[in-house]
């Protein structure tokens, strides 16, 4: 059903109603000062398009609906349901959690496998200021 605007010329006060077209002549009453409305001719809404974004797999600037679906289908790829994002970075982080784990882990059964003279000197390298950091690339 189309949304039409009406005014009253008393109160002016808008509103806007839910109207079948076979209805549009119907006058409709103030609901604050029980006038007799009129009707107010404005532009129509118009839903806009998909906004233009550059796809993560090619960068190419991809812009409206049927280029966003040509896209995705193109890729294999299709719309995330609510709160999948969501859970994807929450699984992500726990295994980035578990991969820290296991690295310090294993770092930690290496240096207890090194010679004594090693481990030692490792020591007064790192007590002398050696900053000693884990990179992932």
């Amino acid at each position: 059903m189309p949304i039409y605007r009406y005014q009253c010329p008393v109160c002016a006060s808008k509103r806007d109603v839910f109207k079948r077209l076979i209805n549009i002549d119907e006058l409709e009453q103030c609901l604050h000062c029980t006038s007799m409305m009129n009707r107010v001719i404005m532009a129509p809404a118009v839903r806009g398009d998909y906004a233009g974004y550059s796809c993560p797999i090619t960068g190419k600037l991809i812009e409206g609906r049927r280029a966003h679906q040509e896209n995705l289908k193109q890729h294999g790829c299709r719309v995330l349901e609510p709160g999948e994002t969501d859970n994807v970075k929450r699984t992500q982080r726990q295994a980035d959690e578990a991969l820290d784990r296991s690295v310090e882990s294993t770092v930690e059964q290496f240096v207890q496998t090194l010679p004594t003279h090693k481990r030692e000197r490792l020591v007064a390298e790192v007590e002398g200021g050696l900053d000693v950091a884990i990179e992932r690339k």
